[in-house]
């Protein structure tokens, strides 16, 4: 049972999730905690500021982050035993901070090891206070620190796990807590290097170790509980029709994942693929909903979901050199993947002479400098590149789901809508999975775009009329 930030953004909310930790108590939870809700935030301005040698506003921002997290220690424990070991804890944990940030301050140099290490304590400071609030609730609980556990690559900021050493270390710490009857309280988001380095996971750290540990120790489900009722149909803060999804795909999660849905990561869903553990999306101030949930099997019943991401810029290249050349297409796009830069998707003219591919509009210009500077030959002495176009700002709507795979006519029903509409489409692109179609439109028409193809995928099939018995039997 992985939490969010939000889910124990303060006392109030800390409590419910004691609560429902309570009630799955028969069930044995492993529980893995984010931050503190704008916790990590405050750690990152923190690790920015220490290089700049300001030592009073360095201690003033560490005394703030430990008067917070003492306040909500002090607001959920009452039993001193129990909140004496916890404040010493939290103590112990902020002079380490200060040090971390000591030693960045006098080096005047942040490195990205040193940022690891200072991002990992909001995770570390939540677990051990969620932990001694179940104490407090009379359930045996155990903090457990995930450097113990998850050996890692060098790879700071996004290490990669070694599952190999991880698996073992992860049955090997908990399994004995659970025999106990103690619940394991495990910080999210971190790892540690073979050499004992502290390292963080990236982007959904904390989903992330939820999978890492529910596949190790063969789990019966890995619930991601969150501050939404589960995946909905679209984007509910742009939609005010969209709907709870019961049930997804790993495919289908993974595709809508991609396109800006903030679902499960597609990193986090590759432990329980493997080991074929579902993964439910559950509400923490609603708990009695039914979530989502994602397995290996698509289901019939499941709806098309509509994803999108905004801002972003659409580059063209052009020119005789894409026909009938082998090689010009990969080369395009290993200039520009040289560069860290993520390509959303990617379109080709039929005739070949043309190249689309999506960035973030932060990326444009490093993306259009690499490809400049790469090209340059092609583009003034052959000629086999005539143009390199940007368009932006952008979007792209994606319509994802398994109920289009061989079912005709539904790309043409969105383009349907989206004409009536008058919304232009720049450029399509489809999978040959077919479970998924993309447009890319204008930023300013991507809320129209995305309530039309909504409003004819899932309210107007809704309010066509029954065919009355009657009529139908005349028919036959």
């Amino acid at each position: 049972m992985k939490f969010g930030g939000t889910s124990v953004g303060d006392p109030k909310r800390i409590s419910q999730v004691t609560s429902i930790i309570e009630r799955h108590l028969p069930q044995k939870p492993i529980i893995v905690v984010s931050a503190l809700a704008g916790v990590t935030d405050r750690l990152l301005e923190l690790a920015q500021i220490a290089p700049q040698g300001d030592l009073r506003r360095v201690e003033r921002c560490v005394q703030a982050l430990r008067r917070r997290h003492r306040a909500v220690v002090k607001a959920l424990v009452k039993k001193p035993a129990i909140l004496r070991s916890a404040l010493q804890a939290l103590d112990e944990k902020f002079r380490e901070l200060s040090n971390a940030c000591y030693g960045v301050l006098l080096l005047r140099e942040l490195s990205h090891r040193s940022l690891d290490l200072i991002s990992s304590f909001g995770e570390r400071l939540s677990s051990r206070t969620l932990s001694a609030a179940l104490e407090e609730r009379g359930v045996p609980s155990s903090y457990v620190d995930a450097r113990r556990m998850i050996v890692t690559s060098e790879d700071h900021g996004a290490a990669h796990v070694d599952f190999k050493q991880t698996d073992p270390n992860v049955r090997r710490t908990l399994r004995p807590l659970l025999k106990r009857r103690r619940v394991p309280v495990v910080c999210g988001f971190i790892g540690a290097t073979r050499a004992g380095v502290t390292t963080t996971l990236g982007r959904s750290g904390s989903d992330y170790t939820a999978a890492i540990l529910g596949a190790a120790m063969s789990a019966a489900e890995i619930q991601i509980w969150k501050e939404v009722d589960g995946v909905c149909t679209a984007d509910p803060s742009l939609i005010r029709d969209a709907r709870v999804v019961r049930h997804l795909s790993y495919h289908e999660a993974a595709e809508i994942s991609h396109f800006g849905a903030k679902v499960v990561h597609p990193t986090t869903m590759l432990p329980a693929m493997r080991h074929n553990i579902s993964i439910r999306i559950k509400n923490t101030f609603r708990p009695d909903g039914p979530g989502t949930v994602i397995t290996a099997r698509a289901h019939r019943s499941t709806p098309l979901i509509l994803s999108s991401v905004d801002d972003v810029s659409l580059i063209t290249v052009e020119g005789t050199g894409f026909i009938g050349t082998p090689g010009t297409i990969l080369r395009v796009l290993q200039i520009v993947g040289s560069k860290g830069i993520n390509i959303f998707m990617i379109s080709m003219a039929s005739s070949e002479y043309s190249l689309s591919f999506l960035v973030r509009r932060t990326d444009t210009d490093r993306a259009v400098k690499a490809l400049e500077h790469e090209l340059r030959y092609e583009r003034e002495v052959e000629g086999s590149i005539r143009d390199i176009l940007v368009e932006s700002p952008m979007a792209v709507v994606a319509i994802v789901g398994s109920q289009m795979k061989g079912r005709p006519g539904i790309s043409g029903r969105v383009f349907g809508a989206l004409g009536q509409e008058g919304i232009n489409v720049v450029a399509i692109a489809q999978g040959s999975s077919e479970y998924n179609i993309s447009v890319i439109v204008r930023s300013s028409d991507m809320k129209r775009a995305l309530q039309c193809i909504h409003k004819w995928l899932h309210v107007e099939p809704e309010r066509k009329p029954a065919m009355k018995p009657r009529r139908l039997a005349a028919r036959l």
